[in-house]
């Protein structure tokens, strides 16, 4: 989902029915092997030991943190004083999809704060960006809130913003740095914790036992590169024997041949144990495809759509990384409110942020979630109380 840059799973694997080299492995409802590979049964549970040399303990442990409920919201402190009614918030819509749920969850969190919001149509090009943002700059609100749209194609306009007391919450892009932004929710170390996520979870759903991965990059989102590469690095550093290729999937195929590509791509590779991937969405359907084609391999994608939970709560698709896109929405706004007060934002550790916006959904948890997912029931009463409404 994430066209705004940048944003994973485990447990109880479906049973694979066909190895990719055609012959069976019928095992039940009990996990299963197939050329030497095992996943885990119904329970997460392991019915051999990992390879040796392979950290299976460690990705098992760091899965499991992500797999856990969230029940609370990594900021605990309220607001330095009460909100100004008054205060302004401009949100740069880019008019994707994304954009317009996260402008509706801001419209609701705004509401709580009881604070102005206004939306400026960016577009998605250099030149439309750089213009609705110097019409931003003239009206200089106290808060602007710019979720995966490149300050690259606004930089002129930064000093200006700055210059008037504008606080920038620079969401779902990777870049902050480049521009003295303050790294925030699904931005750079948002994105290294989720490719750190679905490396572990290529060990772990494979019992330690699995040696061939491949990541189904989409490389239109810079987030995807970012993710590649923490999970090569956390592959490299709990299993140094194991490859991970990459493949690409354009991101104007998440519709309509995404699911092909993958399954010509493991018709071609049939050594592939599993595969991991920043968009969840190529797996609506796959496992049909899958089946005509006589292979089946597991997986695992972030971001997971309704119909992946759906999938995930019939045995479909082994697991799957839900996001709540309404909470990380409140917590740009959240961010926003306590800089523009001078409060100190810090995130040193991304992983309690990233799992209070996530959960890594099994067969077991993701039948909870029938009307899609929502990481933490409470947040908009906690947000309210930590704001004094």
């Amino acid at each position: 989902m994430r066209t705004f840059r940048n944003g994973v799973l485990l447990a109880a694997v479906m049973t694979l029915v066909v190895g990719l080299t055609g012959c069976s492995s019928d095992t039940g409802d009990g996990g299963g092997s197939t050329d030497g590979v095992t996943y885990p049964d119904a329970d997460g549970k392991c019915a051999v030991d990992p390879r040796d040399g392979v950290d299976y303990a460690s990705a098992n442990d760091y899965i499991s943190y992500f797999e856990e409920e969230s029940d609370g919201l990594p900021v605990t402190e309220p607001l330095a004083e009460p909100i100004d009614p008054s205060t302004t918030v401009a949100y740069l819509d880019n008019g994707s999809a994304v954009s317009a749920i996260i402008y509706s969850s801001l419209e609701q969190a705004a509401t709580t704060a009881g604070v102005q919001l206004s939306r400026v149509d960016t577009g998605l090009d250099a030149q439309s960006i750089n213009s609705a943002v110097s019409t931003v700059v003239e009206n200089a609100p106290d808060i602007l809130i710019a979720a995966a749209v490149d300050a690259t194609f606004f930089q002129s306009q930064l000093d200006a913003l700055k210059a008037a007391g504008t606080t920038i919450v620079y969401a779902g892009s990777s870049n902050a740095d480049q521009f003295g932004l303050l790294d925030s929710q699904s931005g750079l170390g948002a994105s290294k914790i989720n490719g750190q996520v679905l490396g572990a979870a290529a060990i772990a759903l494979t019992c330690g036992t699995g040696k061939n991965f491949v990541f189904y990059n989409i490389p239109e989102l810079s987030f995807s590169a970012i993710q590649l590469d923490a999970a090569k690095t956390y592959l490299a550093d709990a299993c140094p024997d194991c490859t991970l290729r990459t493949v690409d999937i354009p991101v104007t195929t998440m519709d309509t041949t995404a699911g092909d590509a993958v399954v010509s791509d493991l018709q071609a590779h049939p050594e592939t144990d599993f595969f991991i991937t920043v968009a969840d969405q190529i797996q609506i359907g796959l496992k049909g495809k899958m089946d005509l084609a006589g292979i089946d391999v597991p997986g695992m994608g972030q971001s997971s759509l309704p119909p992946n939970v759906e999938q995930i709560a019939s045995g479909l698709q082994a697991a799957g990384f839900a996001v709540d896109y309404n909470e990380y929405t409140w917590f740009m706004l959240d961010e926003g409110l306590r800089r523009a007060q001078g409060m100190d934002v810090v995130y040193d550790d991304w992983k309690p942020w990233v799992k209070a916006i996530s959960r890594v959904l099994t067969k077991s948890t993701a039948g909870d979630y029938p009307q899609g997912f929502v990481a933490y029931p409470d947040m908009a009463s906690d947000f309210a109380t930590l704001w004094g409404k």
